[in-house]
């Protein structure tokens, strides 16, 4: 009796003394993932098991237990390995949950910080003219505006109407409301000449702030922001089809900006981008300053540039907001009007506000959250105003379109709904 006793503790020692240490780092593991992601379980034989075993042979394995552990998913990788999957379900990190998250993508009109907007900035900070706008930005998970300016503080004034230039502190604003993404492709980008727009490149980059529709050369000025949201490949390409002349397009030699007037580059360039994304967005300078509605010649693009393969347009230039319209049910925002400007404006011109485009699987949806422009700062409205404001937005959209609370529906998805 007493040998077989001598010969089983024997046993015990020699195989329990490899194999335990195993179990109890792989305990070890279970527990930290257990907590890390709040959804493992634990496997209570494999506990106890190892309990036992320390309190009697705890001396041969007590470091293996201490033993550092790597990040979450190495630690789920060598237990997925060792215990061939069967302890967890582990998250993966493009599961279809993930995928399902909606998208939001937010888009603003044209921002200048020229003339008033600068005195102002240098007087209350860069931030004020955006302290009522930042809540509204922070459900996006990418936001975007035209910059209607120059940013630099040299440069040559070009021979036109109307040139901005403003200060590259003024980046520090749009950064902090929640922009990440601007729009070069405008009539203002080049005022001050090839230097002025080099540094505007150098000034955003500097201030952390991505930018499309322009760059050191033609292919930077064509290629797509691209953004990995929520699973998801999302791509905005801009264009500018208001130009004061041929000299500000990009060529492979020049600095300069993307080409609106040809509508065949457009298509093909959208082609290209689309083929390794998943949703891809088209952000336009267009049509005529202070008309309300858009060009025939407008919608006859827009209907071209989602047929090419993008999922939405989105227009700026006319200084007032215009209405909307769904075609093969991806939106179409003709003009978000001014987003920032001087104090001058009034009426029309000083009606602002957010897109917000959600996306998921099957839908993209549009909302529209008026603001106005008052003394150099984007202010918020009352329920009233903005009723007033949708209101008359619906009339000036296409398609028999309801807007509902900000909501833009077509009457299709509301008889739906019903």
């Amino acid at each position: 009796m007493v040998k077989k006793t001598f010969v089983l503790i024997l046993f015990l020692v020699l195989f329990g003394g490899i194999t335990l240490p195993v179990q109890a780092q792989e305990y070890t593991q279970q527990t930290n993932l257990y907590r890390t992601n709040e959804q493992s379980s634990i496997d209570t034989s494999s506990f106890y098991f190892d309990f036992y075993g320390k309190k009697i042979f705890g001396r041969f394995f007590k470091d293996s237990v201490r033993k550092p552990i790597s990040t979450f998913y190495s630690q789920a990788v060598t237990i997925q390995k060792k215990l061939s999957g069967t302890l967890f379900n582990l998250p993966n990190q493009t599961s279809s949950s993930t995928n399902e998250k909606p998208i939001r993508l937010s888009f603003a009109g044209d921002a200048m910080m020229d003339w008033s907007v600068k005195e102002t900035i240098k007087q209350k900070g860069p931030d004020y003219p955006f302290v009522q706008i930042k809540e509204e930005l922070q459900s996006s998970d990418l936001s975007v505006v035209n910059l209607e300016t120059s940013i630099t503080s040299g440069g040559t004034k070009q021979g036109k109407q109307y040139t901005f230039r403003s200060d590259p502190i003024a980046l520090t604003g749009l950064k902090n409301a929640g922009f990440q993404l601007v729009s070069l492709a405008n009539n203002h980008s080049l005022d001050y000449g090839q230097t002025g727009f080099t540094d505007t490149l150098a000034n955003l980059h500097q201030y952390q702030l991505d930018y499309v529709g322009g760059g050191h050369n033609r292919e930077e000025a064509y290629k797509a922001g691209t953004y990995s949201l929520n699973g998801k490949t999302v791509k905005i390409l801009a264009f500018s089809k208001v130009l004061p002349d041929y000299s500000w397009v990009a060529t492979d030699s020049k600095p300069g900006l993307a080409n609106g007037y040809d509508l065949n580059l457009i298509e093909k360039t959208i082609q290209i981008e689309k083929a390794d994304a998943d949703f891809l967005f088209v952000f336009i300078h267009w049509g005529v300053e202070k008309n309300r509605t858009p060009e025939p010649f407008q919608r006859e693009w827009a209907r071209g540039i989602i047929d090419a393969g993008a999922d939405g347009v989105i227009g700026s230039h006319p200084h007032v907001l215009q209405g909307f319209e769904y075609y093969k049910n991806k939106p179409i925002a003709y003009s978000l009007g001014n987003f920032l400007f001087p104090d001058y404006i009034k009426g029309n011109a000083a009606q602002t506000g957010i897109l917000h485009l959600d996306l998921d699987e099957n839908h993209i949806k549009m909302t529209f959250v008026p603001f106005l422009i008052s003394q150099d700062q984007i202010v918020s409205q009352s329920e009233q105003e903005k009723s007033v404001i949708w209101k008359e937005l619906q009339g000036l959209s296409y398609g028999g379109l309801t807007i509902l609370n900000g909501e833009i529906v077509e009457q299709t998805t509301l008889a739906e709904t019903n």
